[in-house]
């Protein structure tokens, strides 16, 4: 009970500090609106194109799997239940019939050969379809041990794929820097092996 304990706290350090990046991105895509037509120079483009996502962190022993107003949004789960933690089964069943084994079988790679995966599917909120890329890793304890899955979730758009973006990257650099100015020491080591594992 002690390490679901401290996988609430850590969903809540880290969707507190989420809640502050996007508020900062907020920010600066009001001020890239605000600048003046022909204000630019020619060379220079806006090469970060950032959607909405949706953050994730499944405490895989235990069973409890923690998310975001987003990620409850593209899979018809309430903020409530993500934020005391639902089983994997319930996610899964959220899924397309169609995607749901090969989503099964990238969660389980995943877990088990500590790679990061990358998985497509559709889901259905409201009788609307919904397609999803889910990008995530599995940490391991200090034994080595299948700790957290952590990741995100992209409804897919073309802005996704501009500029060859990495939105992934871009929200776990500011999430990282915003937990080691607060002294988040646990949200930081998480951070930052996440940051490693998409590297690799």
């Amino acid at each position: 009970m002690q390490q679901a304990e401290r996988a609430k706290v850590l969903a809540s350090e880290i969707a507190g500090l989420l809640t502050d990046v996007r508020v900062t991105l907020d920010v600066s895509r009001g001020l890239l609106n605000e600048i003046p037509a022909g204000g630019a120079r020619k060379e220079e483009k806006v090469r970060l194109v950032i959607p909405e996502m949706g953050f994730f962190t499944w405490f895989v022993s235990g069973n409890l799997f923690h998310g975001d107003s987003v990620f409850g949004a593209l899979h018809a789960l309430s903020l409530e239940d993500l934020s005391s933690g639902v089983g994997v089964e319930d996610v899964l069943s959220r899924i397309a019939t169609n995607d749901q084994p090969q989503v099964a079988r990238g969660l389980r790679f995943a877990i088990s050969s500590g790679q990061r995966c990358t998985l497509s599917y559709a889901t259905y909120c409201d009788n609307t379809r919904r397609d999803i890329v889910l990008i995530g890793c599995c940490l391991r304890n200090e034994e080595g041990m299948p700790s957290f899955f952590s990741g995100i979730v992209i409804e897919k758009t073309e802005a996704v794929f501009l500029d060859g973006s990495d939105p992934f990257k871009a929200y776990c650099d500011a999430a990282l820097s915003l937990a080691q100015a607060r002294g988040n020491l646990l949200a930081t080591r998480y951070l930052r092996s996440a940051l490693n594992s998409a590297a690799n």
